[in-house]
């Protein structure tokens, strides 16, 4: 049954991918999965070999040596193509494939594994913990360098996971420094929209009415950040429709197609979202940000709310979550993010920020680690 269902997925793969004949390129690193790679902001994309793990490519060589010794796993792959590039660490920006967990002990080469996003009780995988991490998991699973967001996750993977954890927030976050001299006073809504799920849409745009009302009134401009931004105009445009219905056309939409998210929010004073990593990416910058979530009970995007997976209360100084529509509490999490003075923002803030996600600068353990294997 085992070998049959490995056979489908391989199957699967063979139709789709593209494949390459020659052996893969003998490197100093090796990337397993190029769906996302922030790496070459330290190291030389000739450096850099590719592993694909989504059927993107498949090597001919590679495949045709794991037939020839009948290995038909898709670890069997992995390490097989591992072993010709010969690297001299393997790195992931994906922490939640339960192969990548298998390749320190599998080569014999270390492995980096970075956190690719926050997490959460209700997704990902914290509810599916029992099928990724199996009983005694933590002495099949090992990589040689965790780097996680803050102790909660830590904590998490280091009770299935070995190895070394270290906490160090989000490794892109750590790449800038906002510039607080040249920031606009003005607010940023992070919109979460989306035209597929209604769970995420539900009350977006009443927190981004009543946040434009506190706006207006204050005398600060409101501008709403779109999810769908860099998609298909029609994608946009529905997004824009969503907000304008209730905000009657009177609020600034950022595109910047050619900027990044975090350069554009950078940019403004005051950041807003009803859940976001990135806004809590600015919050650890220094950044005032504030949450606000109103969410329905059976609602599972409540479980994303601000600190949940770190055990912080409902509500705090500069977040709010509940399950009903309180007007009162908007308007508390406004004023206290809008008009606390910022050497008392970053008093009262600080012990908070740092409970959600760290902040290394220029990804120091980072590039210590690559110092210490070269």
């Amino acid at each position: 049954m085992f070998l049959l269902k490995n056979l489908a997925i391989f199957f699967k793969y063979v139709l789709r991918a593209r494949w390459v004949v020659m052996l893969p390129k003998k490197n100093k690193f090796l990337l397993v999965d190029g769906e996302y790679n922030p790496f070459t902001k330290y190291i030389k994309k000739k450096d850099l070999t590719i592993l694909y793990r989504r059927g993107e490519e498949i090597n001919f060589s590679i495949l045709f040596k794991c037939i020839l010794n009948l290995k038909f796993t898709t670890l069997d792959y992995c390490a097989e193509f591992i072993k010709h590039v010969a690297p001299k660490i393997i790195l992931t920006a994906f922490d939640y494939h339960t192969i990548f967990y298998k390749l320190s002990k599998k080569t014999g080469i270390k492995t980096l594994m970075l956190q690719k996003g926050k997490r959460t009780y209700t997704e990902g995988l914290y509810p599916d913990r029992h099928f990724y991490f199996p009983k005694n998991s933590k002495k099949k699973f090992f990589i040689d360098y965790s780097l996680v967001f803050n102790s909660a996750v830590k904590k998490f993977y280091s009770q299935r996971i070995s190895g070394k954890f270290f906490e160090i927030g989000s490794f892109e976050n750590n790449f800038t420094k906002p510039n607080f001299k040249t920031q606009k006073k003005e607010i940023v809504f992070v919109s979460n929209y989306s035209p597929e799920n209604a769970n995420k849409s539900e009350n977006e745009d009443i927190v981004a009415f009543h946040l434009n009302k506190l706006a207006v009134k204050n005398k600060i401009k409101f501008n709403i950040l779109p999810r769908f931004r860099n998609e298909s105009l029609e994608q946009l445009n529905k997004e824009k429709s969503f907000y304008n219905k209730i905000l009657k056309n009177n609020v600034n939409f950022i595109i910047g197609k050619n900027k990044t998210s975090y350069d554009l929010l950078l940019k403004n004073k005051y950041i807003f979202a009803t859940y976001s990593t990135i806004a809590q990416e600015c919050l650890v910058k220094g950044i005032r940000a504030g949450f606000i979530m109103f969410k329905s009970k059976k609602n599972p995007v409540y479980g994303y709310r601000f600190g949940v997976f770190e055990k912080l209360k409902t509500n705090g100084l500069f977040w709010t979550s509940s399950n009903k529509l309180n007007v009162s509490e908007i308007e508390r999490v406004f004023n206290f993010v809008t008009k606390t003075k910022y050497a008392k923002w970053l008093n009262k803030t600080n012990s908070y920020s740092k409970q959600i996600m760290k902040f290394d600068y220029k990804n120091k353990i980072f590039n210590k680690i690559l110092k210490k294997i070269h």
